[in-house]
């Protein structure tokens, strides 16, 4: 239950910020990044209202993720702008979709019609629709549990270098979910994630993040957080992988480990 808490968190974290990583609209993306919300809401609104699906989505995302001040969230508003790309082939705004009814918060929770849009998006090659359709699957929410099924999703998501998935990869080896058991291969897919970041720079960016936080002026509304969630949600992905790492190092052999290494260097290299 906690890893499922995780990934939900996790994936609405980097479905969100897929969006506001392109260059879709300079000047909407550069008053997010500045932290200028209001005025970002309304370079959004010109574009979303000529029908662009990277605008409306970005200003859904505004509308229900502005935090502090005296903002007030529209969560009406959010969905609807949101729905309009994703009824337009979005697959981004898809995934956005299915995560806002799997969280909740903004639409009442129904796994069902998110999984319609996780299905949209994992058909148009969107990894993110991918690894929520594994996730549905593995803890059956919305659907009839079946761990093959997750796995391959996960596993088609992983070889294409989705972090999230990697972890999943991981965990189905490590527990025999939809797969054989195989401490081995376990190992090597997460330290795969693991060591995408060191633990010097784990250190560094955890300092950051700390300083930030404890600078951070509440009086006002935030939304430049928006424009930084995909590498959020990496660094989330990837010290969650090195705890499990030292979970798995107490239960294997020093000769099972350094096999695991050389079979995660053969996959990066496959992969590369």
């Amino acid at each position: 239950m906690i890893y499922l808490r995780y990934l939900l968190i996790s994936s609405l974290l980097i479905s969100n910020n897929h969006l506001l990583a392109e260059d879709h609209e300079e000047s909407c993306l550069n008053l997010i990044k500045q932290n200028q919300c209001l005025q970002a809401i309304e370079a959004c609104k010109v574009e979303a209202e000529n029908n662009d699906p990277k605008a409306q989505t970005a200003l859904g995302m505004l509308l229900s993720g502005i935090r502090h001040g005296d903002y007030r969230k529209n969560y009406k508003q959010s969905f609807f702008w949101v729905n309009q790309a994703a009824e337009q082939g979005y697959s981004k705004a898809q995934v956005v979709i299915a995560e806002m009814y799997m969280n909740g918060e903004v639409v009442p929770m129904n796994a069902k019609k998110a999984k319609v849009w996780y299905e949209k998006a994992a058909e148009q090659g969107n990894l993110d629709g991918v690894n929520g359709l594994a996730r549905l699957y593995r803890y059956g929410t919305g659907v009839r549990k079946d761990y093959e099924k997750a796995f391959s999703y996960y596993q088609q998501a992983a070889l294409d270098n989705h972090i999230r998935s990697q972890v999943g990869v991981g965990l189905s080896y490590r527990d025999a979910k939809g797969v054989k058991k195989n401490m081995v291969k376990a190992y090597a897919w997460l330290l795969i994630v693991s060591d995408k970041i060191d633990k010097q720079g784990m250190k560094a960016i955890q300092k950051e993040y700390e300083l930030e936080r404890d600078n951070l002026d509440k009086t006002i509304p935030n939304c430049k957080y928006l424009s930084r969630l995909d590498a959020a949600s990496d660094v989330m992905t990837i010290g969650y992988a090195k705890k499990l790492l030292l979970d798995l190092k107490q239960r294997m052999s020093i000769k099972q480990i350094n096999k695991a290494k050389k079979l995660a260097e053969e996959i990066k290299k496959e992969r590369a």
